[in-house]
């Protein structure tokens, strides 16, 4: 199984097609002009997408599949080891998602300042 190219594994499926749907979102955000238009087309394909999260999670269950079910959740039996690093993993991208929204609303906040400036010109 290992070194082929592709396989049409369900779960690498479904994430195929959970990837094409979010990259489909920001093309889409970044394309139309009519603000109220790409809130309506980008709120349908974020649910089309969100829908598609549990097809992913569920995949490995629901068809026979490469990929084995997750043993953190059933079993319980996740070495201590690999608890910490889970775990020091969610906190460093928690944070780092913090910043770069707290990034994100500074932008959006100087951009909003200038257009506001050059709206009372």
């Amino acid at each position: 199984m290992w070194g082929v190219y592709w396989t049409w594994d369900p779960r690498l499926t479904s994430f195929l097609m959970l990837w094409l749907i979010y990259l489909s979102y920001i093309v889409l955000r970044g394309y139309v002009p009519e603000p109220i238009r790409r809130a309506k087309f980008a709120a349908v394909l974020g649910i089309v997408g969100f829908l598609d999260v549990p097809i992913v999670y569920l995949s490995a269950r629901w068809w026979r599949s490469e990929h084995p079910t997750q043993f953190v959740v059933e079993s319980g039996d996740l070495p201590m080891q690999m608890l910490v690093t889970l775990l020091v993993g969610v906190a460093t991208f928690t944070f780092f998602y913090l910043y770069l929204m707290a990034v994100r609303l500074r932008v959006g906040r100087l951009r909003a300042r200038v257009e506001e400036a050059e709206v009372s010109r």
